[in-house]
């Protein structure tokens, strides 16, 4: 998805000839982690560069230069032998250099440059090449990269708006769709999982426990959606309602170190079961197409905004990301599956996920914070 849109202004925050040094420092900022004295950020040419090297071993690639060519070649993968970036004293100073990505040469309106040394390029083409998120916050005047999932810290949260992604069910199309899209745009994500559905060698929609620990290690919150998600909560019996509850966890617990979060599955919710899920979780969400206010009014009875289908548009999700965003409430937004066929009424196409998800990513995170639902309640309450 190249130029989302015209905010992100990587590939043209300024359009002076040289490298601006007048305006305010650019500051890039790699997996959340800004200020790293070798990687930062120059505009050449009205482009934001990087420096090839710290840039692309930051997203877990290798870097290799051959001066004959004039070529920066970046790739994934096995280590090759390093190669310096100093220049060649063969090497042609007139001739652009070239960034060669997984052996595609990535084009710019802007070639690579060389300077005191070191190797810069574009960094929308670096990073887009290695299928990294890209995107430019202006009030803050920081390139964001993202490769990884980047759960927020205390210091992250200012009163702004938040925004949570809710998937319930624990589908296996999230680790093979979603997954990869959050890292791309570090966006922090929920699953809820029914644990009496958990793969165990048999074929079925849904995620194994090792999907669950790699997600979990990836930065992904491990919730609850009860045992069996067989019946309403409501038409429980006390002692069904326990086990629903309380087994849940438990066989969760045995996956992944903590589940403190529950999605109610159906949405079937009064009292007596809030008294219930109070005893093992710490936060309840359930779908009421309503915001949060921050804090929320009560963190065992959390609503979705939206519930997302595949008859919905991203107009529509947009709308109550930005209605979030202008009363600085916490969004929660409920998804099920990601497929690109979406042949289910809760499968939505990667794409549509895609699109959200960098729209969020543009708006910055000084604008509205993404959080999973646990770390959402712990920064609310402070």
């Amino acid at each position: 998805m190249r130029k989302i849109v015209s905010g992100l202004l990587v590939g043209a925050i300024v359009s002076s000839a040289t490298v601006v040094s007048a305006a305010p420092p650019i500051t890039l900022v790699m997996n959340g982690q800004g200020g790293k004295p070798d990687a930062s950020s120059q505009i050449i040419n009205g482009r934001a560069f990087v420096p090839v090297r710290a840039v692309a071993e930051d997203l877990g690639a290798a870097v290799k230069w051959d001066a004959a060519q004039r070529t920066v070649y970046v790739f994934t993968g096995e280590q090759k032998e390093d190669v310096s970036l100093e220049k060649s004293k063969n090497e042609s100073s007139a001739s652009p250099l070239r960034l060669v990505i997984n052996g595609k040469e990535a084009k710019s309106e802007v070639p690579p440059q060389m300077i005191n040394g070191r190797a810069w390029v574009p960094a929308r083409e670096l990073a887009e090449g290695l299928g990294s998120g890209v995107h430019w916050n202006a009030s803050q005047r920081s390139i964001w990269i993202t490769n990884k999932i980047v759960n927020p810290s205390a210091k992250d949260f200012n009163g702004q708006a938040m925004i949570t992604f809710s998937y319930d069910d624990g589908l296996d199309t999230f680790y093979d769709f979603a997954l990869p899209l959050h890292e791309k745009y570090g966006v922090p994500a929920t699953t809820n999982i029914i644990a009496g559905r958990i793969k165990d060698g048999a074929r079925t929609m849904y995620l194994d426990a090792d999907q669950m620990k790699d997600m979990y290690d990836r930065g992904v919150e491990i919730g609850s959606h009860s045992y069996s998600h067989e019946k309403g909560l409501t038409t429980l019996s006390d002692e069904d309602l326990d086990f629903e509850l309380r087994e849940s966890k438990a066989v969760l617990e045995q996956i992944v170190p903590k589940v403190q979060t529950i999605g109610i599955p159906f949405s079937m919710y009064d009292e007596r079961v809030k008294t219930a899920v109070k005893k093992y979780y710490q936060a309840a969400r359930n779908f009421e197409h309503l915001q949060n206010d921050i804090p929320p009014a009560d963190k065992l009875w959390m609503h979705s905004a939206i519930a997302v289908t595949n008859e919905m548009t991203f107009d529509q999700i947009k709308l109550r990301i930005d209605e979030a965003v202008k009363n600085k409430q916490w969004c929660i937004i409920m998804l099920h599956g990601i497929d690109p066929d979406n042949r289910d009424l809760y499968e939505i196409k990667p794409a549509l996920l895609e699109k959200v998800l960098a729209y969020v990513a543009s708006l910055g995170r000084d604008k509205i914070l993404p959080v999973n639902t646990i770390d959402g309640v712990s920064l609310a309450v402070k």
